[in-house]
């Protein structure tokens, strides 16, 4: 097997160059004097250099300037922009074929000053007043080190606050050439999730799903946004292991999404019946995860703190669960005192653009605002949104109920808010897996917009589906 010395996406620059002059101008008054400096990813090796990983590139970098190629450096200062990247040479001809120069990518990003990325260490080390974003991958850490004459743990800590969140300001509003991008995503995404109704059947394998969804994705040339979570274990939140078989009576969780071309994320996740029917339970447990999602989607507008639609989400579970028998006392108490959390232990959604979690590099500057600390209490501890909504931001929607054996254990050994939780009945649901239902939604002056075709969700619709 023959493999290239390395390989990534070519730009695409859906965007005006005069949309990234405008994000680039933006940025450096606010940063007045400062020069700003985005350094871009590189090629990350799967087990020796020339056998890599996907390259993806920075988001950052790509919503200032829209290159996508690695070892880049994009410089905003008083004196105007600069990109620093490799110069193409005859090998990337042999290996790749020939395609744009860095100097023709860059000038559809308004960018004309272009050097060689082989003069980034010598202008680094004579410039001043250089702000920059902690790099997240640690090869770019140990790379911008080198670079720099710095230890890697001094690369580590110099972030400017200050300009993270002012990249933050900036890429939460989404406009409307970004809207479309995300709508395009969610497309695409679309025909994933149908082909997953249509492919779940008893006797297949959860790898068979994410071989439909991931074959969806590819014909359209598409990446997915994330490793997809399609599984029988929906209690686990997180589950990127497909070797479980489909059986009757079980429900497969979906949690997947196809990027844009120009690299926007979606994020969607649908839960069906194995054999094509939800059963009684299944079905009460559906309808009070699609009601909390409803509710908490109604809740949207301006000014509303994420929290606020995290907790009416927290309470339309905390009734339904009441009214079935696993939860007792007063829903809201019980929501009060967190013990909704042993079905619902995470924040009920997250910011979404270039990023599945967007800018999430950046810290929790994206998800609060300055000196609001996180919640220690279970469960809103896990909160990655909790600040105002604004017009313009694009949030994922997506509470669930879950039941989790080790967490149900250890709740009821230690007899923990035993005053909500009916642990007796709770006992009989082990095994049930879990539910989650999510969808990707802007807040606008008017209220919420739920992003892109419907996917089906209203249990009768999914059952439906199934049947193609």
């Amino acid at each position: 097997m023959i493999v290239a010395p390395r390989t990534h996406r070519q730009d695409i620059h859906v965007f005006s160059t005069s949309t990234f002059a405008d994000r680039r101008r933006a940025l450096r008054a606010a940063m007045g004097d400062a020069t700003i400096l985005l350094i871009g990813h590189r090629m990350v090796p799967r087990n020796y250099p020339h056998n890599t990983y996907p390259f993806r590139q920075n988001s950052h970098v790509l919503y200032y300037c829209g290159i996508s190629r690695p070892d880049v450096a994009l410089v905003m200062g008083p004196d105007g922009d600069a990109l620093f990247g490799p110069p193409e040479d005859i090998d990337d001809v042999v290996w790749h074929g020939p395609h744009e120069t860095l100097e023709e990518a860059s000038a559809k990003a308004g960018i004309s000053d272009v050097r060689d990325v082989a003069g980034l260490s010598e202008w680094l080390r004579g410039a001043s007043d250089v702000r920059y974003i902690q790099p997240y991958q640690d090869n770019v850490i140990n790379w911008m080190a080198d670079l720099w004459g710095k230890s890697s743990s001094e690369v580590s800590s110099g972030q400017c606050d200050r300009l993270a969140a002012q990249i933050c300001a900036q890429r939460s509003v989404k406009t409307e050439d970004e809207l479309a991008e995300i709508e395009e995503a969610l497309s695409v995404t679309r025909a994933m999730h149908l082909a997953s109704y249509r492919a779940t059947r008893p006797g297949a394998k959860e790898s068979d799903i994410v071989a439909a969804v991931q074959q969806v994705a590819l014909s359209a040339d598409r990446a997915q946004s994330y490793n997809p979570i399609i599984t029988v274990r929906g209690e686990v939140l997180h589950n990127n292991d497909y070797h479980n078989t489909l059986e009757p009576g079980q429900l497969l969780l979906n949690d997947s999404g196809a990027e844009s071309r120009s690299w926007y994320a979606s994020d969607i996740t649908r839960c069906c019946p194995v054999d094509g029917t939800f059963t009684e339970r299944q079905r009460a447990i559906y309808d009070v995860v699609l009601q909390s999602q409803l509710a908490a989607i109604d809740a949207f507008a301006p000014g509303v703190p994420y929290k606020d639609v995290h907790l009416t989400s927290a309470r339309v579970i905390a009734e339904g669960l009441t009214a079935l028998g696993l939860m007792k006392g007063d829903p809201a108490e019980a929501v009060a005192e967190g013990a909704h959390a042993l079905f619902f232990p995470h924040g009920v959604g997250h910011m979404l653009g270039l990023d599945v979690h967007d800018m999430e590099d950046l810290g929790d500057v994206v998800g609060y605002e300055s000196g609001v600390a996180r919640s220690t209490q279970f469960g809103l501890n896990f909160l990655r949104l909790a600040k105002p909504l604004e017009t313009g931001f694009v949030v994922t929607v997506e509470p669930g109920i879950y039941f989790i054996p080790a967490l149900i254990d250890r709740w009821r050994a230690d007899n923990h808010l035993c005053d909500f939780i009916d642990y007796e009945t709770v006992e009989t649901y082990k095994g049930f897996g879990g539910v989650r239902i999510e969808d990707d939604v802007l807040c606008t002056e008017g209220g919420p917009r739920v992003l892109g075709p419907e996917i089906p969700k209203d249990a009768s619709e999914v059952e439906a589906a199934m049947q193609g």
